[in-house]
């Protein structure tokens, strides 16, 4: 029941942070109806007058490859941490591997991570820095959906002793990442002119 919940609370962040770097894609939310309008005796309103278009805005430039190559490196980050913690793990008496494809899941990790670098360096430019909530956001969801897959779908280890709060560190540590990215992601920047004003 607490790994749904923990599904629940990483798709849900995950979807915001979707909809934080893809704007566009976001679903219309639906609105009220518009407000009813008539004269004040009672005569039909004459449409409104036709009002000069204002210009088109300017396109600014986008966040967007920075943030995905940002993301894609918190996620190499976090599938390689994730590997090298389990398989610290595994080497003490607190874990019971189970049989498994084990071989099958280290080549999967070392294809997502490559594949996530590469499209991280693909992305990347000399001028661009690192967004870091991305990266922490990146790692995070690696990290957490890694250890419910590796537990709960392939079923390939699991704790001896102390199942619970072992349970709640593997499945904690990502989740506190996306927590420590989240102010940043939700945080809205003002411009300088905005704030002398």
């Amino acid at each position: 029941m607490a790994c749904c919940a923990a599904l629940a609370v990483v798709l849900g962040a995950l979807r915001a942070v979707w909809f934080r770097l893809f704007p566009g894609r976001r679903p219309p939310e639906p609105g009220f109806a518009p407000p009813a309008r008539r004269s004040a005796d009672g005569l039909p309103l004459s449409p409104p007058a036709a009002t000069a278009s204002a210009p088109p805005p300017r396109q600014q430039p986008t966040r967007r490859p920075r943030l995905v190559g940002s993301l894609l490196l918190g996620v190499t980050f976090g599938v390689a941490a994730y590997a090298v913690a389990i398989s610290l793990a595994r080497a003490t008496p607190l874990v019971r591997t189970l049989e498994g494809a084990w071989l099958a899941r280290d080549i999967a990790l070392v294809v997502l991570a490559a594949l996530a670098l590469t499209g991280s360096l693909a992305l990347r430019t000399s001028t661009s820095p690192t967004s870091r909530p991305a990266v922490l956001v990146g790692a995070g969801a690696a990290w957490t959906e890694l250890g419910l897959v590796d537990m709960h779908l392939l079923g390939l280890f699991e704790f001896r002793v102390a199942a619970l709060p072992l349970d709640l560190l593997l499945h904690g540590g990502g989740l506190v990442l996306l927590l420590a990215a989240a102010p940043h992601l939700t945080s809205t920047r003002t411009s300088p002119r905005a704030s002398t004003a």
